[in-house]
């Protein structure tokens, strides 16, 4: 068997559990089979043997009722689970007396947020999408993502002091909204998020301004990876100790002027 990388955050596990996280990065990095919910089982035990048989199906149904994986094939061979989720798949609006499912409410429960802030989350989460009318098929993990997000915030802007960044760390909202202004997208911006922690983790530094510093890093990294590379002006100048000129052409160079407008 090769060997394979897997690497998740913390808080995936905290909320999904060990051996869900772990399927479910597999499942991300296209290495499990599928096609029927046996063959994925059987794909799960060949690529991470060390998982316990026990919990591998329970944390398959898991995965299937909060939509985090799809099985191709629910004809033969499919638990009652599966078959719920399947049956799922007709979008509904939110109503008004919509809560989260029994399952939500405990995995939510791993996380250990108050039980205030989850009842007052539910009421913004409920007239936030009535009003925007919007259909779905998943509005418990829905509301597992909104919760987690709001739940960070809580936390960080409970920080009064400069504090040092943990994997639990992840930007407010307003961020993604300033990056869009730059078009860059909010999933464009999440690749760089993991590089941005483990940078100022190690680092040990500690910030009050951690969603700003994120904005300018995304900035930074966004146009090396789209502009730089293909943009031989730009590489000219990106490269430090090499001039394409000896010092008198430099010295006589009025380039840097011509952007100027004195008018």
């Amino acid at each position: 068997m090769k060997k394979i990388k897997i690497s998740f955050s913390r808080e995936v596990a905290e909320t999904l559990g060990l051996e869900s996280a772990v399927i479910l990065e597999l499942f991300n990095q296209n290495l499990l089979d599928n096609s029927s919910y046996d063959d994925l089982v059987l794909s799960i035990n060949e690529n991470a043997n060390y998982l316990d048989d026990g919990k591998i199906e329970s944390s398959i149904d898991k995965l299937l009722r909060y939509d985090f994986i799809k099985i191709k094939n629910t004809s033969n061979g499919a638990n009652f689970s599966v078959k719920a989720a399947s049956k799922n798949n007709n979008s509904k609006r939110i109503s008004n007396d919509w809560m989260p499912s029994h399952e939500t409410l405990e995995i939510i429960g791993m996380a250990k947020i108050p039980s205030e802030f989850l009842n007052l989350k539910i009421k913004e989460f409920k007239i936030y999408w009535i009003e925007r009318g919007q259909q779905k098929n998943n509005w418990n993990s829905t509301f597992i993502d909104f919760l987690r997000r709001e739940w960070s915030k809580e936390v960080n802007s409970n920080k009064t002091t400069p504090y040092v960044l943990d994997e639990s760390w992840f930007p407010d909202d307003d961020v993604f909204d300033i990056l869009n202004l730059s078009e860059i997208t909010k999933d464009s911006a999440l690749k760089y998020l993991r590089e941005f922690i483990l940078y100022w983790k190690d680092k040990g530094s500690a910030f009050t301004t951690w969603n700003s510093k994120f904005i300018d890093h995304v900035k930074r990294r966004y146009m090396m990876d789209n502009e730089i590379g293909d943009n031989e002006e730009n590489k000219k100048y990106s490269e430090p100790g090499k001039y394409t000129q000896d010092f008198k052409s430099r010295k006589n160079d009025s380039n840097w002027a011509n952007e100027i407008n004195l008018d």
